[in-house]
């Protein structure tokens, strides 16, 4: 069949497009606060990478959207380079096009299921643009990723799995990256194990995503059909367990009991998603409780907690509407409509911990507030229900990362989403963060600003 992807190139067209505008120097200062923080050891990169697969997954603005299947595709492919890019940033190895371009084709190849052709790619050599091997790894991989992703999205009346198959590729790919430059080649028995990983992924979204559709529709099961086995990319044993699994799904304790422990969140992210989306499609109000009910029975066999639980809805909030729903969110009750009816209780549990924290580590946190004057101000502001501009958001949580440094339980409120919790955590901790004089601006100017209050 004919596809707007004919020419066999096109992939390695799109990476040198990118490596042709990538400025290390701006590309390193345009990484999120979060993502510098987590990724300051050189030696362990798995703390930045799974903030910036995450971030990679955020829905674009609503402007910022290809118009065209082809143009979403290549987005997502751009994704994934943008991804790898990222990564070798945190290294500060220096910069040589030719090199990152083999290294590329190498973890495309590897991510894609064409373990040989990466390993025959040598990235510490490369022959420049025109290696044969490399070459062959960018055309293997364009190929796969055309099978797998083109068209994006999924059909009318199947399971929705194309997000969280483009998840799980990229899950991938970082952890091919991570482990490329830990030991600074590719090994056959760590891909092995990144594709049996990525699999295990992949058979336990299909059940999970099966066991939603099941208990919200109370009717025969949307089909796992063979083309969307095609597109999660397993092998012919692993894809007939997937499909028995989706066809009779496990209760949802069941499943996050069985989940390995890492994948637990992911499910609860896609369970969310799917959530998300039905209700985007039309799905009827009817369905969101018995859709609550999975997410609850899913969240309490994986053994996740409430902090757990608040971060996969903030994430998959994100995935669906992108950089804009925060922002909506900071300006009206908008929260409990969109994480449920268990909001109030989620968000106290969660705010709870982060004052356990604080009043473990109050003196730490009352010096760092003395030196830190805006921070007080500004969550004085916060905790009055007044919504913050986005600069000063952006303040908040790069002062909130200092505070973490010294109190490490406070990185929950600069993660993404955590500015959600500001106001409840402004108003819950216990004590007074800020002085009187912003607080209460009515005070007597006789007070110090620099004065906490106790």
């Amino acid at each position: 069949m004919a596809t707007p992807f004919n020419d066999r190139d096109w992939l390695g067209d799109l990476v040198d497009e990118a490596l042709r505008a990538h400025d290390v120097d701006a590309a390193r200062a345009a990484l999120p606060a979060e993502v510098r923080v987590a990724g300051s050891s050189r030696t362990d990169l798995v703390p930045a990478a799974r903030l910036l697969v995450a971030r990679s997954l955020h829905a674009l603005r609503p402007e910022e959207r290809p118009a065209t299947p082809a143009e979403c595709l290549r987005e997502e492919v751009r994704r994934h380079v943008q991804l790898l890019l990222d990564l070798s940033l945190l290294r500060h190895d220096p910069f040589v096009r030719a090199r990152r371009r083999a290294e590329i084709a190498a973890f495309l190849a590897a991510a894609s299921g064409e373990e040989a052709l990466a390993l025959e790619v040598t990235p510490e050599e490369p022959g420049g643009s025109s290696d044969r091997a490399v070459e062959r790894a960018l055309r293997a991989s364009a190929a796969a990723l055309l099978s797998r992703f083109h068209p994006p999205g999924d059909a009318p009346g199947t399971l929705p799995v194309h997000a969280g198959a483009v998840a799980v590729l990229r899950r991938r790919l970082a952890r091919v990256a991570i482990g490329f430059h830990r030991a600074g080649t590719l090994d056959p028995e760590a891909l092995a194990r990144h594709g049996a990983y990525a699999e295990a992924e992949s058979t336990l979204l299909a059940e999970a995503l099966a066991g939603l559709a099941l208990a919200t529709a109370g009717a025969p099961l949307p089909a796992l059909r063979p083309r969307q086995l095609a597109r999660l990319g397993l092998g012919r044993a692993t894809a007939r367990r997937a499909r028995a699994a989706a066809a009779a799904p496990r209760p949802p304790d069941a499943i996050g009991r069985a989940a390995p422990e890492p994948i637990r969140p992911f499910l609860l992210e896609q369970i969310f998603l799917a959530e998300l989306r039905a209700a985007a499609a039309g799905a009827p109000p009817e369905a969101h409780q018995p859709a609550a009910a999975y997410a609850e029975g899913y969240a309490r066999g994986a053994g996740l907690d409430a902090a757990a639980v608040l971060a996969a809805r903030v994430e998959a909030a994100a995935q669906e509407a992108g950089p804009g729903w925060l922002l909506a969110l900071d300006a009206g009750p908008a929260g409990p409509a969109i994480f449920g009816a268990d909001w109030e209780q989620v968000t106290d549990e969660v705010v709870e911990r982060v004052s356990a924290a604080v009043t473990g580590n109050l003196e730490a946190l009352v010096t760092e507030l003395r030196e830190t004057g805006e921070l007080g101000q500004l969550l004085a502001r916060a905790a009055s229900g007044h919504a913050l501009s986005a600069e000063e958001r952006r303040k908040v949580k790069a002062q909130l990362l200092d505070l973490a440094k010294a109190v490490p339980a406070l990185a929950i409120l600069a993660a993404p989403g955590g500015m959600l919790l500001l106001p409840l955590a402004a108003k819950l901790l216990p004590f007074s963060l800020v002085p009187s004089a912003w607080a209460k601006p009515a005070a007597p100017r006789a007070r110090s600003r620099r004065e906490p209050v106790g």
